[in-house]
């Protein structure tokens, strides 16, 4: 069975960002609408079901993101605590989206 180009740089792209997420607790999400979120990975018990669980800084429910909709998973590095709040802020207040920055 051969894989298009596309289909293997898909399952390549969702391969990343398990592990990120796997191996994360506290991790930065780009989703392809621009949004980023912040936030908790919370364990899943059957993590073959195409989505993952995050807890957004700020926000007290936990929600359900698909792999197919992130486009850049990365872990957050240890911050101050008066950054981590206005991250926490923003996301509740539901405004924090940002653009991305240019390719180099």
């Amino acid at each position: 069975m051969t894989y298009s180009p596309e289909r293997a740089r898909k399952h390549g792209q969702e391969l990343t960002i398990r592990n990120v997420v796997d191996f994360a607790h506290e991790v930065r999400i780009h989703l392809h609408n621009a949004q980023v979120i912040f936030g908790s990975v919370t364990p899943t018990p059957n993590s073959e079901t195409g989505s993952f669980r995050i807890r957004p800084w700020g926000v007290t429910e936990s929600m359900a993101i698909p792999f197919d909709d992130v486009s850049l998973a990365s872990p957050v590095k240890q911050m101050g605590w008066e950054r981590h709040r206005a991250i926490a802020a923003a996301q509740q207040a539901g405004i924090f989206a940002t653009a991305r920055r240019a390719s180099k």
